[in-house]
């Protein structure tokens, strides 16, 4: 069974008994997960585990037809592979802006995910700072202030680093704004939110043009409003802005494929 499909199906294969606590498929299950070949191969993204694990920790389905008991030798294989698909996570090249809204609000689900906002956000944010060379991480406060993500922390860490910064407004423009006044070079931007896209006295699209024309870079501008059912951000007529709503798996491919210009 390829491990994406594995994944999938964790909660079926423990309600039907095919996973008994310390039985040998669940010892087989637990190598497979902690294969990183296997996780390269399959090209699984760290998100692709980490929703597979908060699936089956909640110990049922979306729908509520299938319950099952989660396994702890399961869930910590799925723990230890969520932090090794980073490793085979292949670099864009490219140098990120990340934005990220640290408002009480991003604790709400994420359209399309089991996960939160603020956990979505954080795990983009790891595969950045692990990924990336001369990336930025920042955050929304009373102005956009740096927010301490090392490619050493792990999940957790991550998640009370955010915590611990004071709220500001999720005004989209800034980031732009803050990258011109500090001359920080990037080639995208990356907004994070739930779904308060506030528009402050500049709108981010002539933030965007403004910063382009000085610094000399065709930058790009990414806005995740991962809770939101719509909004529009982008200009319709800039093929270097794109709004996304709701988070998922396909989201994944969209930004990695819009950074390369493959779309």
């Amino acid at each position: 069974m390829p491990i994406s499909v594995l994944l999938r199906n964790l909660g079926k294969l423990t309600t039907n008994s095919v996973l008994e606590p310390r039985g040998s498929e669940v010892a087989i299950v637990c190598e497979k997960l902690r294969n990183e070949k296997l996780l390269k191969k399959g090209r699984i993204h760290p998100f692709h585990i980490l929703v597979a694990l908060e699936t089956y920790k909640a110990g049922h389905g979306s729908r509520g037809k299938l319950w099952w008991r989660p396994d702890e030798d399961i869930l910590e294989a799925l723990d230890a592979s969520f932090y090794k698909a980073f490793k085979t996570l292949e670099p864009t090249g490219k140098r990120f802006v990340i934005a990220v809204d640290v408002s009480a609000s991003m604790t709400q689900k994420v359209l399309g995910s089991v996960l939160n906002a603020s956990t979505v956000a954080a795990v983009m944010c790891m595969v950045v700072a692990r990924t990336e060379k001369d990336s930025h991480i920042v955050a929304f406060s009373h102005e956009m202030v740096p927010c301490p993500v090392t490619a050493d922390m792990t999940l957790p860490q991550v998640l009370v680093n955010m915590k611990y910064i004071p709220v500001g407004t999720t005004d989209c423009s800034l980031p732009m704004v803050w990258a011109l006044k500090t001359q920080t070079v990037a080639d995208v931007f990356i907004v994070f939110t739930d779904n308060e896209t506030f528009a402050g006295n500049t709108p981010p699209a002539m933030a965007l043009r403004e910063y382009r024309e000085k610094m000399g870079i065709p930058a790009k501008l990414i806005v995740c409003g991962m809770t939101s059912h719509g909004f529009t951000i982008a200009d319709p007529d800039d093929r270097g802005m794109l709004d996304i709503c709701g988070f998922d798996t396909g989201a994944l491919d969209v930004i990695r494929n819009f950074t390369l210009d493959l779309i």
